[in-house]
């Protein structure tokens, strides 16, 4: 997991509110993240393209009837919402992180704190790039936060305990794209 914590400046804390936005509730990582949070006594408000597939999922989640849906059909769109009204922390599990990520990170600046689960070089080097902007807005940024970023630094660390730590290291790994076979699918 990969985190660029905004430390430099202080932000009017009463331009959030303590929801915790999900993007792309309806998916698979979606549910399950509005299910755990939601299980933590969280306020939390499922995010995407259709009004019914998210109250579908937020009651599967245990989320009240009367939960707050954001309904949009873009990362643009997305980001407007989040400008006006400023959740605590957005979770984007929407994917194409290398065109949604700084659009929706950047609209939580700032204050707000951003969470995405990429795991390719572009996207995550396209929100580390928003580094001092976030420090600057207070904001904490996190990328990478998915199984694939943990399933090939976590065979780096375990091959380099012990040892001196290489000045470059590469890992090759193919993504499962088997559909839902359980709790962490067929991968």
């Amino acid at each position: 997991m990969t985190e660029i914590s905004g430390t430099g400046r202080t932000t009017d804390e009463s331009r959030t509110n303590d929801e915790v936005w999900i993007v792309g509730a309806t998916g698979r990582v979606g549910r399950g993240v509005t299910a755990r949070l939601a299980a933590r006594g969280l306020t939390v408000v499922p995010v995407g393209r259709s009004r019914e597939r998210m109250v579908a999922a937020g009651a599967e989640a245990g989320l009240p009837g009367d939960t707050k849906v954001v309904v949009a059909d873009s990362a643009e769109r997305i980001a407007d919402e989040i400008m006006r009204e400023r959740p605590r922390v957005v979770v984007n599990t929407m994917g194409a992180y290398a065109a949604t990520a700084p659009v929706i990170a950047r609209a939580c600046m700032p204050g707000g704190h951003y969470v995405d689960q990429a795991n390719d070089v572009v996207a995550v080097e396209g929100l580390l790039a928003l580094h001092d902007e976030a420090v600057r807005a207070g904001s904490t940024l996190v990328t990478g936060a998915g199984f694939g970023v943990l399933a090939t630094e976590a065979v780096v660390a375990k091959l380099c305990e012990g040892r001196p730590a290489p000045h470059r290291a590469r890992v090759d790994s193919v993504a499962s794209v088997a559909v839902e076979a359980g709790v962490l699918s067929a991968a």
